[in-house]
């Protein structure tokens, strides 16, 4: 089995989706993930709307997220919500009830809450009892009312959780993994996973695979060619990044990976290649946008890779390009290339990426699935966390061009 699937935000709502939810939208652009032939939609638990306090959980977002659950089973699709979000698209959007008085830099990613962006630290979601308690409290809420839903395909934790707030320690987050998946596991049978993005392998970021693997039934990956430093300036499309980051989460965490997240940014209108300058953390930063043939291009390689590399599924960031009414609003003002990852275009055209994960779809049904030609790796995690950095750079040369 190979499951294809996307990230989900509405093009004309984004991270505002639950404080103005529309069942006619949801059902008009989950038909068009269906006609994609898509099997899976990754949607997000916005914390603050899910949660609005410590004690409290909304039922309103709760019954909204019923109708989502009714529509994707009435269309023909399944869902992976993801708890805690928590970080998303350059931003980390806190509750209100998260914070600290204590204030700190800004920095990057900047802190957003109620919308404002904001000085004031936040909570270990970690280790903090006020939020583990809260955290459990959200998972039981969701998954005792949801846990049976027939278009449940799994349960995600967070979204790059590390970007959020790094753990002190490693075995804060196993513990972290460890708790939330039990309590899944009291009101639901369907699969669990972390998350997880291309820092876990290259850098000591308080996550590690083989300390989530016995918790979780699958390990996630998320990575983007267009942001690794040995790719993002001469080869931002360069289709090895992501098998190669399949295979090491593989080979790590001894379980076999979803890989959650990949894709690309587009140019405005698709129709050229180029590099663009963005302000990041007070800094400009060049940013690559490719023109919608080349990420065409890009899909295709990537996704008979990860095939050949024995991952179990994949999943495009993202769904649509956002509505220029959005262009104005965090994250996007700032975050300019965050508008134009789609499969689809904002008018609701499909764009070739949205081509290729149709016919790769396609392929798929047909019994088709390219088979797996490379063998996993073998790697220790002690040696690999002496040098994370070092260790995927090195092995990246050395399979660059041959995946």
């Amino acid at each position: 089995m190979f499951t294809l699937g996307v990230n989900y935000w509405p093009r004309k709502k984004a991270m505002y989706w639950w404080k103005d939810f529309e069942r006619a939208e949801v059902e008009q652009e989950f038909a068009e993930i269906a006609a994609l032939k898509l099997q899976v939609a990754r949607i997000f638990l916005f914390w603050e709307d899910f949660q609005p306090a410590p004690d409290r959980i909304s039922d309103k977002a709760l019954t909204d997220l019923g109708t989502v659950l009714d529509v994707a089973q009435e269309v023909g699709i399944q869902v992976m919500p993801t708890f805690f979000t928590g970080h998303m698209s350059g931003a980390n959007w806190w509750p209100e009830w998260t914070l600290l008085d204590t204030e700190g830099e800004v920095g990057h990613p900047p802190r957003l809450t109620n919308g404002e962006y904001t000085a004031r630290m936040g909570r270990d979601p970690y280790t903090d009892p006020l939020l583990l308690d809260a955290e459990l409290r959200l998972v039981a809420a969701v998954c005792g009312r949801y846990g049976s839903h027939p278009a449940i395909y799994s349960w995600n934790f967070s979204n790059e959780p590390d970007l959020f707030a790094i753990p002190k320690h490693i075995n804060d987050s196993a513990n972290w993994n460890r708790l939330l998946s039990a309590e899944v596991r009291k009101y639901s049978t369907r699969p669990v996973s972390a998350g997880m993005h291309l820092p876990l392998l290259t850098s000591n970021n308080g996550f590690q695979p083989q300390l989530l693997a016995p918790y979780d039934d699958f390990l996630s990956m998320h990575a983007y060619s267009i942001y690794y430093s040995l790719t993002e300036k001469d080869e931002p499309l360069n289709s090895d990044v992501v098998p190669l980051a399949n295979l090491i989460t593989e080979a790590l965490g001894g379980k076999q990976v979803l890989f959650e997240e990949f894709g690309y940014a587009s140019s405005p209108d698709g129709d050229v290649s180029e590099f663009i300058q963005i302000e990041r953390a007070g800094k400009l930063k060049t940013q690559y946008l490719a023109s919608d043939e080349a990420g065409g291009r890009y899909y295709r390689e990537v996704l008979e890779k990860l095939a050949r590399c024995g991952s179990i599924g994949a999943f495009g960031w993202m769904f649509s390009d956002y509505d220029p009414s959005l262009w104005e609003k965090p994250p996007f003002k700032l975050n300019v290339h965050e508008r134009f990852f789609g499969l689809t275009r904002y008018d609701g055209t499909v764009k070739p990426s949205g081509e290729a994960m149709r016919d790769f779809a396609q392929l798929v049904a047909e019994g088709k699935l390219p088979q797996r030609t490379i063998e996993p790796l073998q790697l220790t995690p002690e040696e690999w966390y002496r040098d994370p950095q070092g260790n995927f750079d090195r092995l990246f040369q050395q399979w660059r061009g041959h995946i």
